[in-house]
């Protein structure tokens, strides 16, 4: 099978799924599942020997590892997010636009790693903007979706210049061919990786341009959340490997003056990613909606995959490979179980919440496996691929860098462990003694991802060599090495399968201390007193309100990026009342003067 055919695919049957559920919402919903499962078979059982061969005019596609690679992680999160969909047939306003739309920006996601030329991999980057952007007003807000679509067209419009910028030059819009070809001119292909990058930035919600990111994400309807965080943000890591590697990057700026042994512009980028690292880390730990908080994780988790892919090690880009794949996967699996708790609450705010593990304890599990992988834990995938990028940072020397990403490893144990002892692990309220388990198939899902983040944390071979083998296609002379179960590295190898096992007896040792200790005993949430002063109010005693107050007063009155953004909205909205003034006021003699000047301006110019 092609994947022309599997694109077209798709997205005759977005339209096609619009009408079913038109017919009955929850057959429309089951067709997202089968759908997207149906994809996801095809991608594992071909591998990336699928043919990219067929085409239809410029509609080109070639068949890479790393193609496939971020093909497999979209599938993998949109498949297992579809099973979410039937139960929320009720809650979305129009329910056939939505299947529609989920499905389309599938077919988009696979179109832009496919694509053979820029043309092909533009319309089909705005196929995912524009599904998207219809997606997230079915949430909460419409103002989310309007700073979301202006965040994306302003790096579209950089991508879009920097696409006819080359092809100006070079003739070609094929990527391989064009990139390759700007190497020799260093002013062009700086200018094009700079263009390109910034789309790559917003899509990756990079510091300043990650404001959109935890409105888009804690707005957008509770089973889109995880495709934007899970999927649709990883095009951002694409593009950047694409760019950085083609070019490559490295070795354009290689007359630049150095520092810790790469290029300062390189530096200078991956001081952005450390500032996401750190921006993004502080405002999770203020957050009190579960969605917003896990969406300002995906900021300093941007952070991490962009230091890896611009260092250009072979260790560095096999680290951001796998944390993107991590990150995916776990960040998934969070916004997934916060939407059960949604499902059976009715909101994601921590202060409206607690308790959970007495009423929904698979669903507590899966999350405490998800936040253990995002905070770089043993045994689970997220500690694997921080290993791997700390590694990196040590060989070239990158203390201050390091120390941003130590930082943020330290605080995402804070910011995730908020749900987990406000959400799950606070008292019960008295409204939500009647909640239950998450459904059957909500649970599937969840526990799947939640295996998957394990099996590659005890057992991450199979993961690193695919990396390696997605090195040597992009042409790296040195690849990352791996021995039985080992991992090598230059100042150390890791055997994830013996740290599992590390873990494993201090968790039984512990198990058996619980077990044969005394135990607590368990008492009413009112059963208390505070100054000799009864409380009747359960909300009072509420962990969730100003969790960790004492240390964001450290930080209280750090400068705001939204408030430089909104005095720029000002700005042009306060430059589109004076045109309208001048131009299209109630005196249309006022109109014709201003035009009239305005054409003798540019004759004079054109003269001068």
């Amino acid at each position: 099978m092609t994947i022309l055919t599997i694109i077209i695919a798709l997205i005759v049957l977005s339209f096609a799924t619009y009408y079913i559920t038109k017919i009955n919402n929850q057959v429309g919903a089951y067709t997202t599942v089968v759908v997207t499962l149906a994809a996801l078979v095809i991608f594992l059982l071909e591998g990336d020997k699928l043919s990219g061969a067929s085409s239809i005019g410029i509609l080109r596609f070639s068949v890479t590892p790393l193609a496939w690679f971020f093909s497999i992680i979209m599938l993998i999160v949109y498949s297992m997010v579809a099973f979410f969909n039937p139960y929320w047939m009720k809650k979305i306003l129009h329910p056939g636009a939505y299947n529609m739309l989920f499905l389309l920006s599938l077919a988009g996601t696979i179109g832009v790693f496919f694509a053979e030329n820029f043309i092909v991999m533009f319309i089909f980057w705005e196929i995912v903007v524009w599904a998207s952007m219809f997606i997230i007003p079915f949430g909460k807000s419409r103002t989310a979706s309007v700073v979301y679509y202006a965040m994306s067209t302003f790096g579209s419009f950089t991508f879009l210049y920097a696409i006819f910028m080359l092809y100006a030059n070079y003739g070609t819009f094929v990527i391989k061919d064009s990139l390759e070809a700007a190497k020799g001119d260093a002013n062009i292909a700086i200018a094009a990786f700079i263009l390109m990058l910034l789309a790559g930035f917003i899509k990756l919600g990079i510091f300043p341009f990650h404001i959109w990111l935890p409105m888009a994400h804690g707005n957008a309807p509770d089973t889109f959340s995880p495709i934007l965080s899970g999927g649709l943000v990883k095009l951002g890591a694409f593009l950047t490997i694409l760019i950085t590697t083609l070019l490559p990057i490295h070795e354009v700026t290689k007359d630049q003056a150095y520092i810790f042994g790469v290029p300062i512009l390189i530096y200078v980028l991956m001081i952005f990613g450390a500032i996401s690292i750190v921006v993004g880390t502080l405002m999770a730990i203020k957050q009190d909606d579960a969605k917003k908080l896990l969406a300002y994780s995906s900021v300093a988790n941007g952070g991490y995959i962009l230091i890896g892919i611009l260092l250009y090690d072979e260790m560095a880009l096999s680290g951001a490979l796998i944390h993107i794949f991590g990150h995916a996967i776990a960040s998934a699996t969070a916004f997934l179980t916060i939407a059960a708790v949604s499902y059976r609450t009715g909101t994601t705010k921590m202060s409206e919440l607690g308790g959970m593990i007495h009423k929904m304890p698979i669903t507590y599990v899966v999350y405490l496996m998800a936040i253990i992988s995002m905070a770089g834990i043993p045994p689970m995938t997220g500690f694997i691929s921080k290993w791997l990028l700390f590694q990196a940072l040590a060989d070239q020397g990158m203390f201050f860098i390091a120390t941003t990403m130590f930082f943020g490893s330290i605080g995402s144990f804070l910011y995730v462990f908020r749900p987990l002892s406000v959400l799950f692990l606070g008292q019960l309220k008295p409204e939500h003694k009647t909640v239950k388990e998450a459904p059957i198939g909500m649970l599937i899902p969840m526990v799947i991802l939640s295996g998957i983040t394990l099996f590659y944390g005890v057992l991450p071979n199979s993961l690193v060599e695919y990396t390696a083998k997605i090195e040597s296609a992009l042409g790296f002379d040195k690849v990352i090495e791996t021995s039985a179960l080992v991992i090598q590295g230059n100042n150390g190898d890791l055997h994830a399968p013996l740290i599992t096992g590390i873990f494993a007896f201090g968790f039984i040792i512990a198990l058996i201390i619980f077990l044969i200790a005394p135990k607590s005993r368990k008492v009413g949430l009112m059963d208390t007193y505070t100054a000799g002063e009864f409380l009747y109010t359960p909300s009072l005693y509420h962990a969730g309100y100003a969790y960790y107050a004492p240390f964001e007063r450290l930080y209280q009155k750090h400068p705001n990026i939204v408030a430089l953004f909104a005095a720029l909205v000002q700005k042009v909205k306060d430059f589109g009342k004076f045109i309208r003034f001048v131009f299209f006021s109630r005196w249309p003699g006022r109109g014709v003067m201003f035009i009239i000047l305005t054409m003798i301006l540019l004759m004079w110019g054109e003269k001068l």
